[in-house]
C-alpha cells in the first residue's frame, strides 16, 4: 500500500481562490483530496490475517514429506513380487558452506534414477533439504529398493562431487525423514539459498500424487471439492482436473508498506467504523 501525502493550505490567496471556485460551482483538487481521505477513513473494514510466508512454506513441506513417505512405503509393500525391501537413508553434504548451486541435487537424482533403470528397478524416494548450523545446506534422502539391490556411495560413484555422502539402512524410513522435516524452523527457511527447494519425492503413482496434492490444499478447498477431486491450484483459486469445476478463492492478499503480507476474505461482512 502506498503512502498518503497530505498538503497544507497555500495561504490567503489560495483560500480566496477556493472560495471563488466554490461560488462558480467548481471543487478544487485540495478539497477533493480531503473528501477522498475522509471517505477512505469511513470505508468499512474487513478482518485481516497477517501471513508468515516462511511458516506456511514449512507447513506445506511437512505435509508433503509425511504423506509422500507413507504412500511410497505402502505402495512398495503392496507389490506382489517384492515383499522384502532394502530401505536406505542417504545424506549429501557440501564441503563448502556456500557450495550450493541450482541443479546439483537434480544431477544426483538423475544419476540415481539411471542406475535404477539399468537394473529394472522403479526408484522410490523422498528427500528434505536441511540447513546446518554452519550455514551449509545438506540433503536427507530415503530410498526404497528391492531386497538385494544396494546403491553405491554417491561421492565415490561421482554422483555427488560437492562433498561427502553417507548411506545407512533405515529401519523406520517414515520416521527418519519426517524427523528431519520437523526440525525446520521459520528462521532457517528465511536463510535457505534463493531458489533452493525444501523437499521433494519421486516414484509415486498418479493416484498417490493426487493424494499428496489433496492434503497440501487448504481445508476450505478440501471441504468443497472432496477427496474424489484431482485438486490443482490455478490463477484465482483451485480446480478439479477431473470435472473442470473451478473454485474461486475467497481470499485476497495485500502487501503492506513494511513488507508484511496480509490476507482477508472478500465474502465476510465488513465492520462499520464508528462515526
Amino acid at each position: 500500500m502506498g503512502e498518503v501525502c497530505q498538503f497544507k493550505g497555500v495561504g490567503r490567496r489560495g483560500g480566496e481562490a477556493d472560495a471563488a471556485s466554490r461560488a462558480l460551482g467548481f471543487i478544487t483538487n485540495a478539497t477533493k483530496d480531503r473528501e477522498e481521505t475522509l471517505s477512505q477513513e469511513k470505508r468499512p473494514l474487513r478482518e485481516r490475517l497477517k501471513l508468515n510466508r516462511e511458516a506456511s512454506r514449512i507447513k506445506r513441506m511437512k505435509t508433503a514429506v509425511g504423506h509422500a513417505a507413507r504412500l511410497l512405503h505402502f505402495d512398495a509393500h503392496s507389490e506382489r513380487n517384492a515383499q522384502l525391501w532394502n530401505k536406505k537413508f542417504i545424506t549429501l553434504t557440501y564441503a563448502d558452506v556456500d557450495g550450493w548451486e541450482p541443479g546439483h541435487f537434480g544431477a544426483f537424482r538423475k544419476a540415481m534414477n539411471h542406475w535404477c533403470r539399468q537394473r529394472g528397478v522403479r526408484l522410490r524416494y523422498v528427500w528434505v533439504a536441511e540447513l546446518q548450523k554452519r550455514g551449509a545446506l545438506h540433503y536427507h534422502v530415503v530410498v526404497w529398493l528391492p531386497k538385494g539391490k544396494y546403491l553405491p556411495h554417491a561421492d565415490a560413484q561421482g554422483w555427488w562431487p560437492h562433498g561427502m555422502t553417507n548411506i545407512v539402512t533405515a529401519q523406520s524410513p517414515i520416521g527418519y525423514i519426517t524427523k528431519y522435516a520437523s526440525k525446520a524452523t521459520t528462521e532457517q527457511a528465511m536463510n535457505y539459498p534463493r531458489g533452493a527447494r525444501m523437499c521433494g519425492h519421486g516414484g509415486l503413482q498418479p493416484e498417490g500424487r493426487r493424494h499428496v496434492r489433496y492434503w497440501q490444499s487448504p481445508m476450505w478447498v478440501r471441504d468443497a471439492l472432496t477427496g474424489r477431486a484431482d485438486i490443482r491450484k490455478v490463477t484465482g483459486g483451485y480446480m478439479d482436473k477431473f470435472t473442470g469445476e473451478f473454485l474461486p478463492s475467497p481470499w485476497r492478499v495485500v502487501v503492506g508498506a513494511g513488507g508484511q503480507v496480509w490476507a482477508y476474505r472478500i465474502d465476510q461482512q465488513p465492520t462499520e467504523l464508528a462515526a
